[in-house]
């Protein structure tokens, strides 16, 4: 097993490394020297501070830039980023640290902005974590946070806490951001949101998704599927007993069908390379075997014994897929879950041939850690080999059932 998992993190070295990552793009240094170049595009979930970058794509080796020498830089028909010493709200969202206050607890901070809607009134995010805030600037407002804070508020008449909201940025849009059509309950309603306050700055420069500067840049967005997922699997179990070693004995492997669906959650950032799923699958697998043990007595040295094994399961998957893009139609992927049996049933019966006599031993539902390695075309069909960490299948103190596989899962996507 250590062998095939090293050879799984050699593999998604080796082609990682092999992916075209650097995409056109530009910097404009300190001071105010354009360079065109390709840029290393990790579609950055938190703003960078940084950026690794090739003045041409046959150079061996990456160029590094970073926030105190580049004022903006960007990826063509994809994002900006623009550098502002600023003042930001670090009051905490977190429901565990949200403090009574409900002003912006203000830090003069130098950051990377990134450009979610250029107009005449400009709308900028920034995220750090679970931290979302949003700039905008316009022709007579120069660039300044829109102004939103949870705090904790005491209600005085049931002497009880609850949280509110300081939702100032709607005064700011309604003084500063407004066109003749606005209507004051479109503000109102207007979400401290990316896709709310995009929309709105859209809007408000006439940007329509079909021709505007918004929508022409590529956008990371979230994608759910739903996949039929049969294979087969080699499996083989073994079993031990610590306390009378007749019961000690090795199955051979076989190969048996599975049956199961995935679903599949393509997370909205880094370029959607990751996802997280779960992918239940009926497996049945029975053997027997028979084999004999050494006896003790001369005039029957050997005795025998007969095995027959019946496990039953669903399989319950849970785990991250991370995805390595060939081209537009084609890419790899390789995942790690932490897999559980559901509704199993487990029976092993050891029979003495000499005797006719018998042994049983009841299973319990297993688990395990599942590593996959596979291909994916058109986000239509996939094939996956996975690799089964063993399952134990019996609880006992003296007496061990281990069951190993190796599945091999196509997948079709329904919708």
């Amino acid at each position: 097993m250590k062998k095939i998992l090293l050879l799984t993190l050699f593999f998604y070295y080796t082609i990682s490394n092999a992916q075209i990552s650097f995409e056109k793009g530009y910097f404009i240094s300190n001071s105010g020297k354009r360079t065109e170049c390709y840029i290393k595009n990790l579609d950055w979930k938190d703003n960078p501070t940084n950026f690794k970058y090739k003045t041409e794509l046959t150079d061996s080796e990456p160029a590094t830039e970073n926030i105190a020498t580049i004022q903006e830089f960007g990826i063509d028909n994809e994002s900006t980023y623009k550098r502002f010493k600023i003042k930001i709200d670090r009051s905490s969202d977190d429901l565990k640290k949200i403090s009574m206050n409900r002003n912006p607890d203000w830090r003069e901070e130098t950051i990377f902005l990134k450009v979610l809607v250029a107009g005449d009134a400009t709308l900028y995010g920034y995220t750090e974590g679970n931290t979302n805030r949003y700039f905008y600037e316009t022709k007579t407002i120069p660039t300044e946070q829109l102004i939103y804070v949870k705090f904790i508020q005491a209600d005085k008449n049931e002497g009880a806490e609850r949280i509110s909201e300081n939702n100032e940025y709607k005064q700011q849009l309604f003084r500063n951001v407004k066109s003749e059509g606005t209507t004051e309950k479109e503000i109102l309603n207007l979400k401290y949101k990316k896709d709310d306050l995009t929309e709105y700055f859209s809007k408000f420069n006439n940007i329509t998704p079909a021709s505007g500067e918004e929508s022409g840049k590529r956008t990371t967005k979230s994608q759910f599927y739903i996949k039929i997922t049969p294979g087969v699997s080699i499996v083989s179990a073994s079993m031990k007993n610590t306390a009378a070693s007749q019961f000690t004995v090795d199955l051979d492997k076989k190969v048996i069908f599975r049956i199961g669906a995935e679903a599949e959650y393509i997370l909205p950032y880094n370029k959607n390379k990751w996802s997280v799923f779960v992918n239940p699958a009926y497996q049945k697998y029975e053997d027997e075997k028979d084999y004999s043990v050494y006896s003790g007595f001369i005039s029957n040295p050997q005795t025998p014994y007969h095995v027959k094994i019946s496990h039953s399961a669903i399989q319950l998957p849970i785990g991250v897929r991370h995805y390595m893009f060939l081209n537009q139609n084609s890419k790899i992927f390789i995942n790690a879950a932490y897999s559980l049996d559901v509704s199993s049933k487990t029976d092993i019966v050891y029979t003495n041939k000499a005797d006719n006599s018998t042994l049983k031993f009841d299973g319990n539902p297993g688990k395990n850690l599942a590593f996959g390695v596979g291909y994916n075309f058109k986000n239509k069909f996939s094939a996956e080999m996975r690799f089964n960490t063993k399952n134990e299948l019996v609880n006992y103190v003296y007496h061990s059932a281990k069951y190993s596989s190796i599945d091999f899962i196509f997948g079709y996507t329904i919708f």
